[in-house]
């Protein structure tokens, strides 16, 4: 009994002693822990690729429903012999509840993403390197990583937890202990600073072997959107005319063809393998994208009955102007007449001998920041022609003519400030659709809940599956999801 009692009382004290490294807590030697990784430059490096590759399920599962389901760009194909995808179509229509799963999903891989980050954050400084500008380039990632996913969370669930160091256990008191911080507060507090000093450490350029990992630019860009949706137009406009050395392709199709893969438009983009760079990946969500009931005929690697997901709108589909060569890169159709079934084709690349999806997603492209500047220079002041130099190169490229100040074409004249906006609201939606950047861009200028609206009536029109309570409650901000509030107490956001 005493050797059982002697036995137990250890094991009392090495369970105490929790996560407090100290003589009666050995580090494992066969394999790595939180206490003995890293340790050296090579180890850091793996840290941060880590952070590169959390961007992976958060496209390919979750941003995609975000930025374009959520909005009047995209929707399903409804199948009524296969309802278990229920949960998703709510969302579409503005009918979810705050357990449905891609809530949830979308909130937890944003901050593993931030635990990767502070994981980096908390340990490179007591970590030696060859190169001290190489210790910023890494420190600068995983800043700019933090700034981004947080960037994230606030436009998509409002005030949220700060948490800027790794937490090894569930806090049992999370919601006292890091309580919802007013989304301003986040702003100030992180992804200002944080996106700020990533500017300052990151490189200006990487090289070719390199090629998917941050940059300076990156960087501008991201704080850029940050003052943009903050209204600060003053100060987002510097930091996007400091991003150079960029062209618009010839081709609109090259920012998403594989063989033209990090080219001249592309500023930071989610590498595919194969690349020589190790922050490779291969996206599965054309399986999800593919209509159901199309076989191999659309995507080789075959539909299924949950396909159909984000399937562009009739609305979407009758956005573009005549002669628009984005058209046809990004909306494919199959079947004639009542039969036509559109699907999003911007990412739709085979690879037969990998079976693989080699096609890359674009984050940030030159377009998006004349687009930016376009639109920053128009809040400073209408009529301002760089805006409108900026907005008819992107045209241009899409083989469309300028608009002007004035024009006798009515579909091409912009008189005012608000029709300027309009005009750059318009050029986004078709410019980036199927990208993830729409819902974004509505709730930043405020034309969210009325676009949805509007949205829902054409939908309700022309669909009869729709929930009878479908797009009559805009919710500009997603729940809190229901784990959080049940396990922690978190408050939940107001109508949810």
């Amino acid at each position: 009994m005493r050797h059982i009692s002697v036995i137990s009382f250890c094991l009392i004290l090495l369970l105490s002693a929790g996560c407090k490294k100290d003589f009666l807590t050995l580090d494992p030697v066969d394999r790595y822990s939180y206490y003995n990784f890293p340790q050296n430059e090579s180890q850091v490096d793996q840290a941060v690729v880590a952070c590169y590759r959390k961007l992976y399920p958060i496209y390919n599962n979750h941003m995609w429903i975000w930025g374009d389901m959520l909005s009047d760009n995209t929707s399903f194909r409804y199948n009524p012999n296969d309802r278990g995808g229920l949960a998703t179509e709510q969302l579409d229509e503005f009918v979810a509840a705050a357990n449905e799963g891609n809530i949830a999903g979308m909130y937890r891989e944003s901050y593993e993403a931030i635990e990767r980050s502070n994981y980096v954050l908390q340990s490179i400084a007591d970590i030696p390197f060859t190169s001290d500008s190489l210790k910023a380039i890494r420190e600068g990632e995983a800043l700019f990583f933090r700034a981004f996913h947080y960037f994230n969370l606030v436009q998509l669930y409002g005030d949220v937890p700060i948490v800027t160091k790794v937490l090894i256990e569930p806090d049992p008191n999370a919601a006292i202990n890091y309580p919802r911080k007013p989304a301003a507060q986040v702003y100030t507090d992180v992804i200002i600073p944080d996106a700020t000093s990533a500017i300052n450490k990151l490189p200006a350029t990487v090289p070719l072997a390199q090629k998917g990992r941050l940059t300076k630019d990156a960087a501008r860009i991201l704080l850029a959107k940050v003052y943009m949706v903050q209204r600060r137009f003053a100060d987002a406009l510097p930091l996007l005319n400091a991003v150079t050395g960029y062209s618009l392709h010839a081709q609109y199709v090259n920012n998403f063809n594989p063989a033209t893969k990090n080219g001249v438009e592309s500023i930071f983009e989610i590498q595919t393998f194969p690349v020589p760079s190790p922050t490779a990946y291969s996206f599965t969500f054309m399986g999800s994208w593919t209509p159901w009931g199309t076989g191999t005929t659309i995507w080789p690697g075959g539909s299924n009955s949950r396909g159909g997901l984000n399937q562009p709108t009739a609305d979407l589909n009758n956005a573009y102007e005549a002669n628009d060569n984005r058209k046809a890169v990004t909306i494919g159709s199959t079947g004639t007449g009542p039969n036509t079934i559109l699907f999003l084709r911007k990412f739709l690349y085979w690879d037969a001998a990998t079976r693989l999806n080699p096609c890359q997603w674009p984050i940030y492209r030159y377009a998006d920041v004349l687009l930016m500047q376009a639109e920053c220079l128009n809040e400073a002041g209408f009529p301002n022609a760089q805006a409108f130099t900026n907005l008819n190169l992107v045209r241009t490229r899409a083989g469309l003519p300028n608009k002007t100040q004035g024009n006798v074409l009515p579909a091409l004249a912009v008189n005012s400030q608000d029709e300027f906006r309009l005009a750059i609201e318009r050029e986004r939606r078709v410019e980036f659709a199927g990208e993830a950047h729409r819902w974004f861009d509505l709730v930043r200028t405020g034309r969210a809940a009325a676009v949805m609206q509007a949205h829902g009536t054409a939908e309700k029109a022309i669909k009869t599956t729709l929930d009878i309570n479908a797009y009559t409650n805009i919710k500009l901000v997603l729940g809190i999801p229901f784990r959080e509030i049940q396990q922690f107490g978190y408050p939940q956001n107001s109508g949810w």
